[in-house]
C-alpha cells in the first residue's frame, strides 16, 4: 500500500515522541554512568599513626590518608584549642583526570608537631585532619572527611625521685635502683653507660613507685653515666643521676687444650645442626666458637629482653651439688698443637657431678627457651620476673616446656655433653635483663637480703 506525503508526515510525527523518550533515557543513562564515575559519594579514609592522646613537646605525627575512587583533592591537619587554630600540614593536589583516579589515592606523611612553640598552653586540645576527594558530589565540592582527636598538651617532663640505688657495684654485679615518677610513665627504667635497663612497677612501696634491676658486663671499666631515665604519656622524658663505686673485676685467665680426639667427638653434632660448616676441623671449630657463639649470645640477648614484671623468685637461689670446673667470666685461651687458635669469655659457672644428674630450678620461674642452642647444646631459659633469668645448658635430655611454671628444685632436665662441652657437666649462668653476672652473688643468701630483697 502506497502512503501519500501528508500520510507520511503524520506518521513520523507519531514516532517522534518515542525516539525522544529513547534519547533521553539514553543521556539519562549516559548522565547516570558519568556521575556513578565521577559524582560518587564514598568519603576518603584518615588514619592516625600511634597514640596520639597526649602531645608533649614536640612529637613525631603520622598519618595516611586515602580516597579508592575519585582520588585525594587536598589534606588539612591543625591543632586547635579555644579559638586558636594553627595548621600542621595543608596540601593541594593536582587534578589529573576526570573519570575517577583524578588525584593520587593514598598519601602517608609525618609531621613533626611541637605545641609549645606553636604558642599553645597545655591543656584540651583537638587535632582536626580535614580531606577532601575529586568527586563531582556535593555540587563538585566532593566528598568531605573531617577526621577530629580529643588529646591533651602536656609539655612538662616528669619529676624523678631516687630512693634507693647501691652503694657500689662490681664488674659481672647485679643491683637494684629505686625511684618515684610523678605522673604515670610510658618508658622508664635505668640507663647506665649505653644500657638501658627498664623498670617495672614496685606498688608495695607505694604510688609511682618503680624499680628497676642492673646487671653490669664483667669487662665494664669506668661507669661514666647512670640515670634514672622516665618518659611521660606525652614523650617528656627527665633523667635523674644517681652515683654507685665501681669495682672493676679482675680477669682470671684459663688454658684450653684442644685435641683431636675433641674435635672428632664434637664436630658432627655442629654439621647436623649448622650444615653449612665447611673448611678443616680446625677452621670449623673456630666457625662454631666465635661466629656461632656470637649468635647464640644474640639469640639470649633476644629471649631475655622482655620479662614478666611479677617477682616470681624468692630467696636464695639454688646451686647443683658438685665440683666447679670453671668460673664465672674466665678468660679462656685455646690451644691446638701448642698454638692459640682462639680466645674466649666463660659466662657462667661448670659444675659437675654424676653423669646425667638431675638438673634443678635455680628459683621458681617461668620456662621461656627449652630447645638445642649451638655451643650452649641443650639448654632451659626460665624468666623469674622483674628481669632476673637462670639458664642450664649442655643438658642431655630436656624435662620442660615452654610457658609453664616451675617451683624452685623441680628437675629440668638432666646434666650431659651436648654443645661446646667436652665432659658431663652443667653450664649455669645468671642474666640481669639480658647480661650475663655472676651467679655466686645469687647463691648467697645474705647478699640478697641487703642488696636485692631489702628493697624490692
Amino acid at each position: 500500500m502506497n502512503l501519500d506525503p501528508f500520510d507520511k508526515v503524520t506518521k513520523n510525527r507519531s514516532a517522534l515522541p518515542t525516539l525522544i523518550l529513547m534519547g533521553a533515557g539514553l543521556l539519562a543513562l549516559v548522565l547516570v554512568a558519568f556521575f556513578w564515575l565521577v559524582g560518587e559519594m564514598e568519603k576518603p579514609q584518615v588514619v592516625l599513626g600511634g597514640d596520639i592522646s597526649h602531645l608533649g613537646l614536640t612529637r613525631q605525627l603520622s598519618f595516611v590518608a586515602s580516597d579508592a575512587k575519585s582520588g585525594l583533592r587536598s589534606i588539612e591537619v591543625a591543632l586547635v584549642q579555644e579559638n586558636k587554630k594553627a595548621l600542621l600540614f595543608e596540601k593541594n593536589y593536582p587534578r589529573t583526570g576526570y573519570l575517577g583516579g583524578a588525584g593520587p589515592n593514598k598519601i602517608e606523611e609525618t609531621i613533626e608537631v611541637t605545641p609549645k612553640a606553636l604558642g599553645f598552653k597545655d591543656g584540651a586540645a583537638e587535632l582536626v585532619v580535614t580531606v577532601a576527594d575529586f568527586s563531582w558530589w556535593n555540587w563538585f565540592r566532593g566528598n568531605v572527611t573531617v577526621h577530629t582527636t580529643a588529646l591533651v598538651v602536656d609539655t612538662k617532663p616528669p619529676v624523678i625521685s631516687v630512693m634507693d640505688s647501691p652503694k657500689y657495684i662490681k664488674g659481672g654485679g647485679a643491683g637494684v635502683v629505686v625511684y618515684r615518677v610523678s605522673e604515670p610513665a610510658g618508658r622508664h627504667g635505668v640507663l647506665v653507660n649505653d644500657i638501658f635497663y627498664p623498670g617495672f612497677a614496685l606498688p608495695k612501696r607505694g604510688d609511682g613507685v618503680y624499680g628497676a634491676c642492673m646487671g653490669l658486663p664483667y669487662d665494664i671499666a669506668k661507669i661514666e653515666k647512670a640515670f634514672v631515665v622516665a618518659a611521660d604519656q606525652a614523650g617528656n622524658e627527665a633523667k635523674s643521676p644517681f652515683t654507685m663505686d665501681l669495682h672493676v673485676r679482675r680477669i682470671v685467665s684459663d688454658k684450653i687444650t684442644i685435641s683431636d680426639d675433641f674435635l672428632s667427638a664434637k664436630l658432627p653434632e655442629f654439621a647436623d645442626h649448622y650444615p653449612e660448616l665447611a673448611g678443616t676441623p680446625v677452621e670449623q671449630y673456630i666457625k662454631v666458637n666465635n661466629d656461632i657463639r656470637q649468635a647464640n649470645y644474640k639469640k639470649i640477648q633476644e629471649i631475655c629482653a622482655k620479662f614478666q614484671p611479677e617477682r616470681f623468685w624468692d630467696g636464695r637461689f639454688g646451686r647443683m651439688e658438685g665440683s666447679p670446673r670453671a668460673g664465672y667470666a674466665d678468660r679462656r685461651t685455646y690451644l691446638y698443637n701448642g698454638e692459640k687458635i682462639d680466645e674466649q669469655v666463660h659466662l657462667g659457672v661448670d659444675i659437675a657431678s654424676l653423669q646425667h644428674a638431675n638438673v634443678e630450678a635455680a628459683n621458681r620461674g617461668q620456662v621461656i627457651f627449652a630447645e638445642y642452642l649451638g655451643i650452649y647444646g641443650n639448654t632451659v631459659i626460665l624468666d623469674h620476673g622483674q628481669g632476673i633469668f637462670s639458664l642450664y645448658s649442655h643438658l642431655s635430655q630436656i624435662d620442660v616446656q615452654v610457658n609453664t611454671m616451675v617451683e624452685k628444685g623441680s628437675v629440668v632436665g638432666l646434666t650431659g655433653t651436648t654443645g661446646m662441652a667436652g665432659g658431663d657437666h652443667l653450664h649455669f649462668s645468671i642474666l640481669v635483663n639480658g647480661i650475663f653476672v655472676d651467679p655466686i652473688e645469687w647463691w648467697d643468701e645474705e647478699w640478697l637480703k641487703i642488696h636485692m630483697l631489702s628493697v624490692l
